[in-house]
Parts: C-alpha cells; sequence; structure tokens
C-alpha cells in the first residue's frame, strides 16, 4: 500500500512517500514560503521521482501539531483535499510523538519541546523503549522558564523549541538531562509515515472530513 506523508507543523518540513515497509522517497522543505509555494510542486515531484502516479495512494498522513499554525493549515488543508479527491482515509499523528519517534530504543523518558512563541513551549513527554512512543501524560503549554521544574531525569530533551531556548535552558536544566544532536530535534514525514501505517494497520484512518489540527492555544 502507498501512503502519502505530510509534516509542516514545524519551519523544517517534509513530504515523504512509504510502501511495503520502505521509504521510496523523501523531500525536504525548508525554503522561505516553502508550504505556500513549493507543498504542491514537491508532492509532484516527489510521486514522479517514486515512479507512483498519485492514483496509487491509498492513504495520507498528516502531522497533527502542536506546531506553527500557518503550516499546519496548510499541510491540513492539502492533505484534506487529496483525501476527498482520492477517496482514501487519513492518519493524523501527533508532531510531539513524530520527533520523539526520532529517539527509539532509549531507557530514558524523552521530553519534545515545540516553540510555541510569546516565550512559550509546547512540552510532550514519552517513553521511547521501542520503535514507537508511548505518551507518558496529555502535551501541554507552559513558559519556557517553568520549563525546568517538569522536567524529570534522567530524560533526553529533544526538538526545534530546544534549539530556540537552549542557550537560555541549559544554566536552569537539572543534572541528568541529556541534549538530543539538533539534526535529530526536527519532526520527519518519513518517520511520521511509518508511524501513521503503524496506525492504519490498527484500523486508526480516519474521515477528511473529521480532520482537526491540535493548536493548545487559539491562534495568534
Amino acid at each position: 500500500m502507498v501512503l502519502l506523508a505530510v509534516e509542516t507543523a514545524t519551519e523544517q518540513g517534509s513530504v515523504a512517500l512509504w510502501e511495503e515497509g520502505q521509504v521510496l522517497g523523501e523531500i525536504s522543505l525548508v525554503l522561505p514560503g516553502a508550504y505556500l509555494r513549493h507543498l504542491l510542486p514537491a508532492l509532484d515531484r516527489l510521486l514522479q521521482e517514486a515512479g507512483r502516479p498519485l492514483a496509487q495512494v491509498r492513504a495520507l498522513a498528516v502531522s497533527q501539531g502542536p506546531g506553527n499554525f500557518t503550516g499546519l493549515r496548510i499541510g491540513m488543508a492539502t492533505v484534506q483535499a487529496l483525501a476527498f479527491a482520492l477517496q482514501v482515509p487519513v492518519v493524523p499523528v501527533s508532531t510531539l510523538e513524530v520527533i520523539a519517534a526520532r529517539l527509539p530504543l532509549r531507557p530514558e523518558p524523552v521530553g519534545v519541546l515545540v516553540d510555541a512563541k510569546r516565550g512559550e513551549v509546547y512540552l510532550g513527554q514519552f517513553r521511547c523503549a521501542g520503535v514507537t512512543p508511548a505518551a507518558l501524560g496529555e502535551p501541554e503549554r507552559l513558559p519556557a522558564g517553568q520549563l525546568p521544574s517538569r522536567l524529570r531525569p534522567p530524560m533526553v530533551l529533544t526538538g526545534p523549541g530546544l534549539s530556540v531556548y537552549e542557550d537560555f535552558l541549559k544554566p536552569l536544566l537539572p543534572p541528568g538531562l541529556a541534549l538530543a544532536p539538533p539534526e535529530l530535534r526536527s519532526p520527519q514525514a518519513a518517520t511520521l509515515a511509518r508511524l501513521a501505517r503503524e496506525r492504519l494497520a490498527r484500523g486508526a484512518g480516519v474521515s477528511p472530513a473529521t480532520l482537526l489540527p491540535t493548536y493548545l492555544r487559539p491562534a495568534l
């Protein structure tokens, strides 16, 4: 089954194509105005390079947030339109979970930070003992200055929000907290595709009419 994944929840986006347990291709979207101007051309190029016409796509995956409002709206609207046209299910996946899944097989929990603007972060905490993260509670939005009191070492901290607030947080973090390398802190469409395929196998696809982003705050 061919699955098309769209990751536009943060400033570093990507699209990926997944089939039979492997990634057929992935394209990064990190140009200025990338989502509005380059998302659809990137999807066309991805399908062409993989040799798969759009009609062969049997499911779509989309990063659900929390994250960048504009990116989430563009990604959700694009996936929703494609799903209606193809009459296929959609699998929404938490952006925080997609990021956590890039640090699998770890004995300690993983804390994921996404920039919420206005000096705030979105925080999700996960157990990543296997290849699929398990959430340790609900995601939350809080001021960056309150973050150290919410973290219990040992833990690995990751996410694009860590890159934004790293200099501010470093002297405040308790001992026993490791920081993921910068190249592993952003969500990745290939990881999104894998998580979505696991959900589809459990019958977790939804109708595009029910697709909603997770904002955790009113739009600015």
